[in-house]
């Protein structure tokens, strides 16, 4: 008799996947393409910071800060108090990316960053973008 309830779920999935599925599938077509593109951008986002990371740590005094050019985040690396370079080039000076920075948020490159900060980065990322229609 233990064989009973495992063919009623079979029996059940079976049916929830045939009621189910066309719409299961129609949603993951829709969705792939913004989903591809956000892991895209984080992923963009991710080498970027290793890189300008791996930069900084070859520097004396080296440390890094995140700047938004639009949409697209940037990595500063900063050798004591003067801008180097920036990860991913852009053709925009450095001078005019850190203009609104604040430059106490700098991540020095021997600082462990915690999953907190992190976490905390990605709210502050989030806060900033706003809701839809909406002015800031």
């Amino acid at each position: 008799m233990a064989g009973k309830g495992k063919v009623a779920i079979a029996v059940t999935a079976v049916k929830l996947g045939v009621k189910y599925g066309p719409q299961v599938w129609v949603a993951t077509q829709v969705v792939r393409e913004p989903v591809k593109e956000a892991m895209g951008k984080a992923m963009a986002s991710e080498k970027a910071r290793r890189g300008a990371l791996a930069h900084a740590k070859s520097l004396a005094d080296g440390s890094i800060l995140k700047v938004y050019k639009g949409d697209a985040s940037h990595w500063v690396v900063f050798s004591a108090d003067e801008p180097i370079t920036v990860y991913p080039p852009t053709d925009m000076p450095l001078s005019t990316l850190l203009e609104r920075a604040d430059l106490t948020k700098r991540i020095r490159a021997d600082e462990k960053v915690k999953p907190t900060d992190r976490a905390k980065d990605a709210a502050t990322a989030a806060l900033r973008r706003g809701k839809p229609n909406q002015v800031n």
